[in-house]
């Protein structure tokens, strides 16, 4: 979460449905958050914090994600509707 004033932003609820699937296709893939983190050119613990929910991906990330395993955006997100 981020501290906005003295409000916290909370992840959205489709937020998390993406989340779930990201952790799902890890799992499908066999990777670890330090080998997704690396593959999108992020840190461990900026990866680690949004496999958490603590934090929403960016869109970028699930562009460079779904590049990564040969997938398109409409897939995932198609998945986290599931």
């Amino acid at each position: 979460m981020k501290d906005v004033g003295s409000k916290k932003l909370e992840v959205s609820p489709f937020g998390l449905q993406v989340s779930k699937a990201i952790r799902s296709e890890m799992g499908i893939h066999r990777m670890s958050g330090r080998e997704l983190a690396k593959t999108i050119g992020r840190g461990e613990t900026y990866v680690r914090q949004r496999v958490a929910d603590e934090k929403e991906w960016a869109l970028s990330d699930i562009s460079k994600i779904c590049e990564a395993w040969d997938m398109s955006p409409e897939e995932l997100i198609s998945k986290a509707a599931q």
